[in-house]
């Protein structure tokens, strides 16, 4: 005995075959809910950051100042032995930034080179007036880091009477 073919699909099943069609039959889902759920569980390297933390920014201070850096993201290590994937501190004084890409210049006297890994200089005998600092983070090779890890701080050094 043959049954007769019915002439409508009820709608409660029509809704989840229209939905597995759409959906490329649940196999592209499923690959992209696994792959969201990956992206979630991968860690997430943190951003190489630095920050003036002393002198305040736009402080009034004497003609000594102690300069103070903070990272994150990266270890701040001496030069000697060169270290892959570490960096240390530079201070630009009052000049403005070299090309980021390019060797940091070895003998500016207002570029401050800090290779021995420190994150704190005193700068001494400042002139009266505005000044500007600008820390800059390289390589073992005093080659900014890409991207640049920059900071830039404003201070007045007051008259001394």
């Amino acid at each position: 005995m043959r049954f007769p073919r019915p002439r409508w699909i009820p709608v409660a099943l029509l809704a989840p075959l229209s939905l597995a069609i759409a959906c490329g039959g649940g196999e592209e889902a499923d690959d992209a809910e696994m792959a969201e759920t990956a992206a979630e569980e991968m860690p997430v390297e943190p951003a190489v950051t630095v920050r003036i933390t002393q002198p305040e920014e736009g402080a009034t201070v004497g003609s000594d100042v102690q300069v103070v850096m903070e990272t994150e993201g990266i270890e701040i290590v001496s030069i000697t032995p060169p270290v892959v994937g570490t960096g240390h501190h530079h201070l630009y004084v009052d000049v403005d930034l070299t090309p980021l890409s390019e060797l940091i210049p070895q003998n500016d006297p207002q570029i401050i080179h800090m290779g021995d890994g420190s994150t704190e200089y005193m700068l001494e005998g400042l002139a009266p007036g505005e000044h500007r600092l600008i820390a800059v983070v390289a390589n073992p090779a005093h080659i900014p880091l890409d991207p640049p890890v920059v900071d830039t701080l404003h201070f007045t050094v007051a008259n001394e009477e």
